[in-house]
């Protein structure tokens, strides 16, 4: 959540950020996927470039900074962010659809446990 030009968080962002919460801790694996998704797809137009994976990628990176072991320095994370790319792009069309991500995480054993590990009894 960004502040406004005052600090404060707007409202709307909090709402964002609890709506998202929830998804993440209480969603179907169908919430859980598209809450994914659309944090991947910066610029909200429905699909996943090549630059938007990897900008996100980087950004993972960059919060683990120092404490990642082994530390992973920029070519490292655009040659992963490239890997996963080219995983989900199924087509080859250069941009990853909602379809195919779907389909791609919900055949990865890996992805299907991450997922569940978000879930919370509240």
């Amino acid at each position: 959540m960004k502040p406004n030009a005052y600090g404060e968080i707007t409202s709307y962002q909090l709402l964002d950020f609890v709506v998202g919460l929830s998804a993440l801790t209480r969603g179907s694996t169908l919430e859980k996927l598209q809450w994914t998704f659309n944090l991947y797809d910066i610029n909200g137009d429905g699909c996943i470039s090549r630059e938007e994976m990897c900008e996100i990628i980087m950004a993972v990176y960059s919060l683990m900074g120092r404490f990642a072991e082994p530390s992973v320095d920029e070519a490292s994370a655009r040659e992963h962010s490239e890997r996963v790319f080219q995983r989900l792009d199924k087509n080859k069309d250069g941009v990853v659809t909602f379809d195919e991500f779907v389909d791609t995480c919900v055949k990865d054993e890996n992805m299907m446990k991450s997922l569940t590990l978000l879930d919370t009894i509240l």
